[in-house]
């Protein structure tokens, strides 16, 4: 039987992933589980305060979905989507520019504060992304299960 995830619950996992935290929607109660993911910049986090829920999801793991955020390679991807669709052709060489160089993250980020309008946009076209990448992820595990 497939999985179905309230769109509201849906945007809290995107959200988490967005901040790095790796999920575990738990099919039986429809409740989410999350903690810090190694992989996504919390590399030797503490453990203690996620102690329970790493151990409640090991646990119990397959009453659970699994949802990872983006490797880097990924959000860099969607920044350059991002970038190709601004419209004023000034800002957007800026952002080319700025992703061209060492660290482009950062260097995004600093061009975007100076556009609080852009900025904004950005937030709202990433926060897209990753509720279709939630959903994907979803559908995927769905079509294994099916396989089963």
């Amino acid at each position: 039987m497939a999985v179905i995830i309230a769109e509201e619950m849906i945007k809290e996992i995107a959200d988490q992933l967005d901040s790095g935290m790796i999920c575990f929607y738990h099919i039986p109660t429809g409740e989410l589980e999350s903690h810090p993911d190694e992989m996504k910049g919390w590399g030797g986090f503490d453990e203690e305060p996620w102690e329970e829920t790493i151990e409640k999801v090991e646990n119990n793991y397959h009453e659970y979905v699994r949802f990872e955020g983006l490797e880097s390679h990924e959000s860099f991807r969607i920044m350059e989507n991002f970038v190709m669709e601004v419209s004023d052709k000034k800002i957007r060489q800026r952002l080319i520019d700025a992703i061209s160089y060492k660290k482009p993250f950062q260097n995004f980020k600093f061009i975007l504060n100076q556009y609080p309008e852009l900025r904004q946009q950005w937030f709202e076209y990433k926060k897209a992304y990753y509720i279709e990448y939630v959903i994907e992820q979803l559908t995927d595990y769905n079509v294994s299960k099916d396989r089963e």
